[in-house]
């Protein structure tokens, strides 16, 4: 279930290999959780949890199901359960689709960052894509920006 959800909600380009998932899974920083409500999976959340931030790398709720509160019940309980600031990214705001998705995010309680953002490829013969970084409680510094970089980079994107 996870991985159909994964594959149709995030282009290639965004999405980890069989094996880069595998070597995830294998770090004690990463985790997936599963969301179902009276036996029908609702979606997922796959983080990575720093010492200063937890940082969502995909989240994602069945397509059946959107625009039934079911995103925003799961977020809300993940910021809330969160011991600390929650960090994500999202696409640039280009179109109708990208503005209601920030309009989202603000509404669960994120901020945008002014921090240019590039994420590195997942795989091989991709390019690095421009990104939004929002974050929950307030707009991050730039050291703790240069920080997530720098975590995204050698921790989250290492190469296998």
């Amino acid at each position: 279930m996870f991985r159909d959800l994964y594959m149709i909600s995030f282009p290639v380009f965004e999405q980890r290999t069989d094996e880069q998932q595998d070597d995830a899974f294998s770090c004690l920083n990463y985790h997936l959780n599963a969301y179902a409500e009276d036996g029908c999976f609702i979606g997922f959340i796959s983080y990575w949890e720093f010492s200063d931030y937890i940082y969502i790398e995909h989240f994602a709720i069945n397509q059946s199901l959107r625009g039934k509160g079911h995103g925003y019940r799961i977020l809300q309980r993940f910021i809330s359960e969160a011991s600390k600031m929650v960090l994500l990214e999202i696409d640039p705001i280009t179109d109708e689709v990208s503005e209601a998705r920030l309009r989202f995010y603000k509404r669960c309680g994120f901020h945008k960052n002014p921090y240019p953002h590039i994420h590195p490829p997942y795989r091989s013969g991709c390019k690095g894509h421009s990104l939004l970084v929002l974050t929950t409680e307030r707009e991050i510094t730039e050291s703790e920006y240069r920080l997530f970089n720098k975590e995204l980079t050698d921790v989250v994107m290492r190469k296998n």
